[in-house]
């Protein structure tokens, strides 16, 4: 009998310990999950991938309603949705940064990062033309150890802005999102995010330690939110070559020959079959003129466009022959100094009075080939000129070192004057300057 009655006494004990005993759960914030705004770029370390930048606010009161130990990364997720709704093709969690408010537990107002790489954006045909059928779901978590009084609280939202690709630059517009934010969580938490510097606006050591855990690779995507970061200097091969190269080609206009066509050097009479916009590409090095012929078809930008290396851009309207004029010619180093005596006393392509032929042509050559021969002919009767002069009035063998200074001279002075071809002017004065050097320097005597 007392057995038992002792058994009832210990039940009722324990029955009564038992329902004075809380349930741990997690309160609900006091507001639903905000999500305050939802940005997406695309590019940032490859080409082809994507990060979705996540704004929201978590508003709990102190007390009671912060959970007794659980803290914001494990208390909610934040998810990139399909366009199905229901997918969630990426889910992350929300950082708890150590310094911030609330018993250090994380939560109030916070970004989350969501990153996709190429393989991902390809999987589920992640597009910005899909944008408005993407969601994300800021949400709690259901394995939370506490757990949940009801349901997880849970909000979905839009996105607001998607940079894609040739829209602008992703690292800097992120950047400047990361700075702005900085300075709002630097009046909501009391604590230095952003500061001036030579730079310009860059993130503290908080802001650094909180965002380079918000976004990974943050200091890779944009280092201009740093004030020392790494750049990985690119080296681009330049191109110092020049040639001849020019084609029209068809844009809303036809042409009379098959689009593209290749133009020749100087002047090409070309036939237009409809009226239109036309592109005239050329290479570098290649530049010219399009221009209106009487009687002819009518250029709408002017009678005379110049027309540069690169694509070049005309509308044309048909008329008389249909026929403009496009006059293209290679510029380089050497062609600049040619044009500089062309027509002057001179050049020696001229025609000679009642002459139908020119002297180069008289002789199968061109006007260069023929004016640096003449010119080297000159030269030699200079140096020879020298040579007496100099043994007239004793100079004795300084004759000779005299002489190769008065040949480099002469060929510096043919290529400036446009009568010595530049190619061979340069390796003439090289070759001369080091024998030149060599005899004026390290011989102590004369030839």
């Amino acid at each position: 009998m007392f057995r038992k009655l002792l058994c009832s006494i210990i039940m009722a004990v324990l029955v009564v310990l038992l329902t004075a005993i809380p349930v741990l759960a997690i309160a609900d914030p006091n507001v639903p999950p905000q999500v305050i705004a939802v940005y997406a770029y695309e590019d940032l370390l490859v080409d082809g991938d994507l990060g979705v930048l996540i704004d929201y606010n978590l508003e709990y009161d102190p007390a009671p309603g912060i959970p007794a130990t659980e803290t914001v990364t494990q208390s909610y997720l934040a998810s990139f949705i399909n366009i199905d709704t229901i997918t969630q093709i990426a889910t992350v969690s929300p950082y708890t940064f150590i310094n911030a408010t609330y018993t250090d537990k994380g939560y109030e107002r916070g970004m989350v990062w969501i990153y996709m790489n190429v393989a991902d954006v390809i999987a589920y045909g992640i597009d910005k033309a899909n944008m408005a059928l993407h969601t994300v779901w800021l949400m709690g978590n259901p394995t939370v150890p506490s757990g949940w009084a009801g349901d997880p609280p849970k909000t979905s939202a839009g996105i607001d802005e998607w940079l894609a690709t040739g829209e602008g630059d992703s690292a800097v517009l992120l950047a400047l999102r990361v700075l702005a934010f900085a300075e709002i969580l630097e009046t909501e938490w009391g604590i230095d995010m952003i500061e001036t510097t030579a730079l310009g606006s860059r993130l503290t050591s908080n802001g650094e330690s909180y965002f380079e855990n918000v976004i990974t690779n943050l200091r890779t995507i944009a280092p201009a939110c740093f004030s020392v970061s790494t750049v990985t200097q690119i080296q681009e091969d330049l191109d110092y070559d020049t040639a001849f190269g020019a084609t029209i080609a068809e844009g809303t206009g036809t042409l009379v020959l098959p689009s593209p066509l290749d133009l020749v050097e100087g002047a090409n009479t070309v036939d237009i079959a409809t009226s239109g916009s036309f592109t005239i590409e050329l290479v570098k090095g290649t530049v010219g003129t399009a221009t209106d012929i009487v009687g002819g078809a009518t250029i709408d930008e002017g009678a005379s466009v110049v027309i540069v290396a690169g694509t070049n851009t005309i509308n044309v309207t048909i008329g008389g022959t249909n026929d403009i004029l496009i006059t293209v010619n290679l510029v380089d180093t050497q062609t600049a100094i040619t044009d500089t005596i062309t027509g002057t006393g001179l050049d020696l392509g001229l025609l000679a009075p009642g002459e139908v032929e020119t002297l180069p042509e008289k002789f199968g050559m061109s006007t260069m080939m023929f004016s640096s021969l003449v010119w080297m002919g000159v030269t030699i009767l200079v140096c020879w000129a020298t040579v007496k002069v100099k043994g007239q009035v004793g100079a004795g063998g300084g004759s000779s070192k005299t002489v190769m200074i008065v040949f480099d001279i002469c060929i510096i002075g043919g290529a400036v004057l446009g009568l010595l071809d530049l190619l061979v002017a340069v390796l003439l004065f090289i070759a001369f300057g080091m024998l030149t050097g060599y005899v004026l320097f390290f011989r102590g005597a004369s030839f």
